[in-house]
């Protein structure tokens, strides 16, 4: 992620190619590739990880209709594509105009390659010099660890003569700062940059340090207008640990910080309700106060701890965070005045926050009291093995929308709930046997969309003369249109459980 689109689109291979540029979106400079990746595959989404530059032909999406080709340009930008570059089969053609409006509306980059290139060829070039600069930050910043290393060990942990160090090999202020801001310890550049108001553009790249869990403090490096952003945060994360070897020696959590982590690790490991009490009393969190829990896990979710913090806590709300296992663990105070919209817009900002990003989160029911918070984070691990997340949802999933599927699963009797299957949807499911689900997929999906067709279509990608062709069917397999005979709910929940059986 060290190589900016400008750069890639001044590259010799892909100026012989004559990229037209048709809907602008971020300035080229300011928008970086971790990655080239070439596709024909529609549904992305779980293929990419954000900041792919996408070179496709465009066969397979432009086959589909308006309305599929914008939910795929959507999908694009969702997943944070940094770029798509369309190389269009046969002579000259020019790309859909309704297309490009709709990659211009969204601010999706999208290029036509007026040339032909290989994109192989093309992919493995840029490829090849991203990880390069990649190895060179990383080379670079274990270099500057290892010096950090021995000084620490023959002088001890002294933070600023760290931060001095980092300073002279990066030209930039360093600081370390507590997670209210405060600065503990900075090189003298940083206090100069911090004196002048009106100093040269400057852009801040910081890491969390970490001790038992939490965050303690904030490497913060000050860079000026000629620094690489990337290559900095890279260097940053390697930089973070023997940073935090260093400050773990100075650091205390406060009596308030001891008591949130034993409170949080008591509610994940299940310990008495006594014990939960007092530790929310030590916390400082009132009896009666409603709350909700939520669980997290991605790739790291350490990494990007303190950033959901401050999403979490933007509308003023109390939050507690806990890791354990690669997992990250939330306790979310609630407002007592109306806790349903407290919580409500809390979802909102923390899918808000994590579309596109590679992890998953649940989020428990409202916990009318701290001594119930183990069972509202029980609600929010019972759904994070009910396969992936759809629609609206995004990575973010509420326990509100899976109200009945929770309550099925607490029944715990699997030959009564294959009879209401069977009683439900039976002739469905031996109608499917050949289709390899097709009709039960698309009852559930079309269901789950609150019976809207088109909706329905765009998430399965087909046309909707072909939905209501196979709709027709289904409803002659279950006995009629369940719009009409008062049995949405329970052929609902019926073709739910099947799709997970």
């Amino acid at each position: 992620m060290l190589i900016t689109l400008s750069e890639i689109m001044a590259d010799p291979l892909m100026r012989a190619a004559k990229p037209r540029l048709l809907a602008p979106g971020t300035v080229e400079s300011e928008v970086y590739v971790r990655w080239v990746h070439t596709s024909e595959v529609v549904q992305l989404a779980g293929l990419i990880h954000g900041a792919e530059l996408l070179l496709t032909t465009g066969e397979s999406v432009f086959k589909l209709p308006l309305d599929q080709q914008r939910q795929y340009l959507a999908m694009l930008a969702e997943c944070h594509v940094a770029a798509l570059v369309v190389e269009p089969v046969g002579p000259g053609p020019q790309l859909p105009p309704d297309f490009v409006a709709a990659a211009a509306e969204l601010e999706l980059p999208l290029y036509q390659l007026q040339e032909t290139v290989p994109f192989v060829a093309l992919a493995e070039k840029i490829n090849t010099r991203i990880v390069s600069e990649q190895a060179s930050a990383l080379q670079q910043a274990d270099a500057i660890s290892q010096q950090l290393a021995q000084h620490l060990a023959v002088a001890g942990p002294a933070l600023v003569p760290l931060l001095e160090m980092i300073d002279s090999q990066l030209h930039l202020g360093a600081e370390i700062v507590n997670p209210e801001g405060a600065v503990i310890a900075a090189s003298q550049r940083a206090v100069r940059q911090r004196l002048q108001e009106n100093g040269p553009a400057q852009f801040d790249v910081s890491v969390d340090l970490y001790i038992g869990g939490d965050t303690a403090a904030c490497l913060v490096l000050h860079a000026q207008a000629q620094h690489h952003r990337q290559r900095l945060e890279l260097m940053a994360d390697r930089l973070g640990s023997i940073v935090t070897l260093a400050f773990s020696q100075h650091y205390k959590p406060s009596a308030q910080q001891a008591a949130s982590s034993a409170l949080l690790q008591s509610i994940v490991n299940s310990g008495g309700e006594n014990y939960v009490v007092h530790r929310a009393a030590e916390a400082q969190i009132a009896v009666g106060v409603p709350l909700c829990m939520l669980v997290m896990q991605g790739v790291d979710v350490s990494r990007g701890r303190a950033e959901l913090e401050r999403h979490l806590r933007s509308d003023g709300q109390r939050v507690f965070t806990y890791v354990q296992a690669q997992r990250l663990y939330a306790l979310c105070l609630l407002d007592p005045a109306a806790p349903r919209r407290s919580r409500a817009e809390l979802v909102q900002r923390l899918r808000r926050a994590l579309r596109g990003e590679q992890a998953e989160c649940c989020v428990g029911p409202i916990a009318l009291d701290i001594s119930r918070a183990r069972w509202s984070l029980v609600q929010a691990e019972a759904i994070e093995s009910w396969g992936p997340a759809v629609g609206s949802e995004g990575p973010v999933r509420d326990a509100l929308d899976y109200a009945l599927q929770r309550l099925v699963a607490q029944l715990g009797e699997p030959v009564k709930l294959q009879e209401f299957i069977t009683e439900q949807i039976g002739e469905l499911l031996e109608q499917d046997r050949d289709k390899d689900g097709q009709l039960l997929g698309t009852l559930e999906a079309w269901l789950a969309s609150g019976c809207h067709a088109t909706d329905t279509a765009a998430r399965l990608y087909v046309e909707r003369q072909t939905l209501h062709k196979r709709l027709a069917k289904i409803f002659a397999l279950i006995g009629g249109d369940p719009r009409q005979n008062n049995r949405v709910l329970p052929v609902h929940l019926a073709a739910w459980l099947a799709l997970r059986n």
